[in-house]
């Protein structure tokens, strides 16, 4: 993947995902600010994730072998 696309994709990412981030606030932003709220939203991401997971473990129904 090329710079070119990285960018795209992040700009993306955190339009799509990122709640309240515009495209061309991202696309001006400097490299650090925009990777550090790209690395956050990634992170924020997986948290949810195993939060969900764990949700679903908790409500599985048990059954008893026997």
């Amino acid at each position: 993947i090329n710079y070119y696309e990285l960018l795209h994709k992040q700009i993306f990412e955190l339009c799509y995902y990122g709640n309240g981030f515009i495209q061309s606030d991202v696309y001006e932003m400097p490299v650090k600010m925009r990777l550090f709220y790209y690395n956050e939203l990634l992170e924020a991401k997986k948290r949810e994730q195993k939060q969900n997971e764990e949700a679903v473990q908790k409500n599985k129904p048990r059954t008893k072998v026997r």
